[in-house]
């Protein structure tokens, strides 16, 4: 089939200049080669070039030339359902056509589904998937798992794993000091709940490496494990995992929905391509790449260096280069300055990539704020107050977009390791600020984030409820303060063993049944347990009655009440700075933005300044280590943030070695 060519004239490329950009701004060359380029390439482009604007420009013209020859559509997809919504604000009301059959906006995972997995599984298969969650499939696959786990039909399952991870449980025991037994349970669990039935050849395989672990279909333990997997199927759940390993399936028990993707989308864009996992990239690769032979135009969007998606650091390439990728290197964002340090922490510089600062409306160096273990609660009032002196010495100008933040990669850690919870006390980690405080025990198991497809958000809801009874009870930990989610946790492991195991389990049970709609009896249990929680500090339901029988609840007059603290914003000089993570500010801009060091796995160099200080120092990042390799990441994702001001917080009695090789005319160093 010959290929459509799309012509793109100079009054097209003023369009979307006028709709896109500020008055008078134009597309500079890098982005122009991009918008004009209809093969199937790479897109490699640095923190803040404007790479969702250059193939939103794109979109925007494609618009004036639909429909396409033989009413071909175009797919374009995204890992968030805010990127998404983000793409349907800009362009939305200026692309009807676009956002219409046979064209498809969406998410990697809806497009997944609706094109292939629910059609494959309820067709094919004849399971009535309801929910797509790994948790809750996890979960389920493990209590199949135990019902049959010593039963003698079933050629007691449990003992075939047992001796898979006895010898390893063993030799853990003996460095630990942990009973054998418990260790080796420990180690079945997660591989039972790395099991999958393949469909395709028949095997019990395990997710991670798709290695076999039964293949003969009469072996008894062969039946049991798969007539697990197949009652969690029939309840209606199944994994991401498991998902995306039924759309291969589908694929090739119809070879044809290959073609007919193909012949349906001409043009496949794919924005932040670095978070792609690698069940996600191989299924996309066979549709739209096809080993070269696609008809599908397959353009793949990002940058591999910030490849830090889902809470982790992806180490090992998922995204691999098709040949020479197009780069966009300047950055609008960056000044000269931040962009010189941030290109110190590239991992990958295929094609010509660097980090080219662009924004010249800042020239202030990092600053280094070097804090003495002691003084740890100073380093954020310190940010505060260098910001406040950029204000008033007008280097830096603000606005009603201008953000500050404070990021870390860990949110808080046990022991002596540090965590942002150490800078900042009142830290409350949130996947989103959705409202988190409610007036009565039943609206917190009603008003949970339901887009969530996990057990996380109602889990978080029930704690949160939990640890606010407790306030009004003014029920304190050893600290004297009011209890986090993490401590009382910790608290009932340490101080109440039985009782914390038994929490747990009913913690699991509430959930799970929130979540198929039996709000009325976990209302009605967990009332039930409540007296039990207050009894083990010696307390019974007072103040909190109203609160748990759902009225609305009257204030009790209490001294010293610690209110939570409102979306993570501290404010020293009239104006605000919220504290969070860096996975939770990817993408973003701020104005300035500190970076804490924390504490990340064990060993020896846990902190960020221990395993980079060779970049803090200016020079280009060369360790093969996995953790050293995370940590520049992590660094690359955070310094890239901030417009005018990058900070960086190292602690003085692990940098102070290093201080002397910090070259002063490229940092400011500030101590406390």
């Amino acid at each position: 089939m010959p290929q459509e060519i799309i012509n793109i004239s100079t009054e097209d490329i003023q369009y979307a200049e006028k709709l896109l950009l500020p008055e008078g701004a134009n597309f500079d060359p890098e982005r122009l080669d991009f918008i004009y380029n209809f093969d199937t390439i790479d897109l490699q482009a640095v923190p803040g070039s404007g790479k969702t604007t250059a193939l939103l420009a794109k979109l925007l013209i494609l618009e004036t030339k639909l429909p396409l020859e033989s009413n071909r559509g175009i797919l374009i997809l995204s890992h968030t359902n805010k990127a998404v919504d983000e793409i349907k604000e800009r362009i939305g009301k200026h692309c009807p056509k676009l956002f219409s059959y046979p064209n498809f906006i969406g998410t990697i995972q809806s497009f997944v589904d609706q094109f292939l997995v629910i059609p494959y599984i309820n067709n094919y298969l004849g399971f009535d998937i309801k929910r797509v969650d790994s948790d809750l499939f996890k979960e389920q696959l493990w209590r199949e798992f135990q019902i049959i786990s010593w039963k003698k039909e079933y050629d007691k399952p449990t003992t075939f794993f047992w001796g898979k991870h006895i010898a390893e449980a063993k030799k853990e025991s003996t460095r630990t000091g942990v009973s054998e037994s418990v260790i080796c349970n420990l180690k079945i669990e997660k591989n039972i709940k790395d099991l999958y039935f393949d469909f395709n050849d028949e095997k019990i395989k395990v997710f991670r490496d798709d290695s076999v672990v039964l293949a003969t279909k009469t072996n008894k333990k062969y039946i049991g494990i798969k007539e697990c997997v197949l009652n969690v199927l029939n309840n209606g759940f199944i994994s991401y995992e498991y998902a995306y390993k039924m759309g291969l399936n589908c694929i090739s028990v119809y070879p044809k929905m290959k073609l007919i993707l193909q012949e349906r989308f001409k043009f496949v864009f794919v924005d932040e391509m670095q978070d792609m996992d690698t069940h996600q990239y191989n299924l996309l690769e066979t549709i739209f790449y096809d080993d070269g032979s696609s008809k599908s135009v397959y353009q793949r969007i990002g940058d591999i260096n910030q490849a830090i998606y889902s809470g982790e650091v992806h180490t090992d390439e998922v995204w691999e280069f098709r040949g020479t990728p197009l780069t966009i290197n300047g950055s609008h964002r960056l000044s000269a300055n931040i962009a010189e340090l941030v290109n110190c922490f590239t991992l990958n510089s295929e094609g010509g990539f660097q980090v080219d600062g662009k924004n010249e409306n800042s020239n202030l160096k990092p600053h280094l704020i070097v804090y003495k273990a002691d003084k740890i609660k100073e380093v954020i009032p310190k940010f505060s107050q260098i910001i406040k002196g950029y204000i008033d010495s007008e280097d830096i100008i603000i606005s009603k977009k201008s953000k500050f933040k404070v990021i870390g990669w860990v949110k808080e850690k046990e022991g002596d390791k540090l965590g942002i919870a150490d800078y900042y006390e009142q830290f409350r980690p949130q996947s989103t600020y959705q409202k988190i405080d409610y007036d009565n025990l039943y609206s917190y198991l009603t008003n949970f984030n339901k887009e969530k497809r996990t057990l996380e958000p109602i889990r978080k809801n029930i704690l949160n409820a939990l640890i606010k009874i407790l306030r009004i009870e003014n029920i304190k930990n050893l600290e004297s303060r009011y209890f986090s989610k993490k401590q009382l946790l910790n608290y009932l492991s340490e101080f109440y063993e039985d009782e914390y195991f038994n929490f747990k389990k009913n913690l699991f049970e509430w959930c799970i049944d929130v979540i198929r709609g039996k709000t009325d009896e976990v209302y009605n249990s967990l009332k039930a347990n409540i007296s039990n929680l207050l009894n083990l500090f010696g307390k019974e339901i007072n103040h909190s009655k109203d609160f748990i029988d759902n009225v609305i609840l009257q204030p009790v007059e209490e001294d010293n009440t610690e209110p939570l603290a409102k979306d993570n914003i501290v404010n020293y000089n009239d104006f605000d700075i919220e504290v969070s993570t860096v996975h939770s500010v990817k993408g973003q801009t701020h104005t300035a933005t500190l970076y804490v060091e924390t504490s990340y796995q064990n060993g020896n160099d846990t902190y960020e300044t221990q395993r980079l200080s060779s970049q803090l120092k200016h020079n280009d990042f060369s360790d093969t280590r996995k953790f050293h390799k995370q940590s520049t990441k992590m660094a690359y994702v955070g310094f890239s943030r901030p417009t005018d001001l990058l900070c960086v917080a190292v602690c003085k009695d692990r940098f102070d070695s290093h201080l002397s090789d910090i070259d002063t005319e490229k940092w400011e160093i500030i101590n406390i």
